[in-house]
């Protein structure tokens, strides 16, 4: 009931500890059904919060959303008074494509390996599995099976790409997985969007324009996030 006077309507837990697949380094994901507003996500150790609005849960699950697809598929209640978890999953519908979710990773995915020596080792890493995860889980979605466990994304995956899984709590990017990411990358069959010559602040628009919100706030943080701990 107190969560309830601050707001918080329920709490559920996803990703690896609600499957209980969890090994070291593993985070806890939270999604906290908040008052309306902007989604937001804190991260305290690994601790992962995700503060979304209930309004906006609703929209998305009816929207096919990614993210909303795995708190209906996976996620368990912590506290749920009004059953909001059995509401976003009876509204949840996949939809046939999800190319604008394949396209925005992987022009973050060129992003990073065109500029991982600029930016913050730590957040470049989590970003780069990020990408792969999303294209991995968009294609299984569009075949209307979506997984998000790593090992079962990695069982139809390419070497490079379940190497990359399987290092996904690496939190530094070593000369080893920027080359496995560039393998993957190169894999994906698709040219880089922008030319070799292209800056920072020429992605950032190319974000702009497309709206890819992952990648706009990848470079939000790297840049206020000294990269003193790059690439080695």
């Amino acid at each position: 009931m107190a969560l309830e006077g601050k707001g918080i309507s329920a709490i559920l837990l996803f990703g690896s500890r609600a499957r209980e697949d969890n090994s070291r380094g593993s985070d806890t994901d939270l999604l906290l059904i908040s008052p309306p507003g902007t989604p937001q996500h804190k991260s305290i150790g690994h601790l992962s919060m995700f503060f979304y609005p209930w309004e906006k849960l609703m929209a998305d699950a009816r929207d096919g959303d990614l993210f909303v697809c795995h708190i209906a598929r996976e996620a368990k209640p912590v506290f749920d008074p009004l059953s909001q978890l059995d509401q976003l999953r009876s509204q949840f519908r996949l939809r046939t494509s999800y190319a604008r979710e394949i396209a925005h990773a992987r022009d973050l995915g060129w992003f990073l390996d065109r500029h991982a020596s600029a930016l913050s080792s730590n957040i470049v890493v989590r970003r780069m599995v990020w990408c792969v995860r999303t294209i991995l889980i968009a294609r299984k979605a569009e075949r209307g099976t979506p997984v998000f466990a790593p090992h079962e994304l990695a069982v139809s995956a390419s070497a490079s790409a379940a190497e990359l899984l399987a290092d996904r709590h690496q939190r530094r990017l070593d000369a080893a997985m920027r080359q496995r990411f560039r393998q993957y990358m190169m894999e994906e069959a698709e040219s880089p969007p922008l030319p070799s010559e292209a800056t920072i602040d020429d992605y950032r628009s190319l974000f702009i324009e497309t709206g890819n919100r992952v990648a706009l706030q990848t470079i939000e943080l790297c840049t206020r996030t000294p990269a003193s701990d790059g690439v080695y």
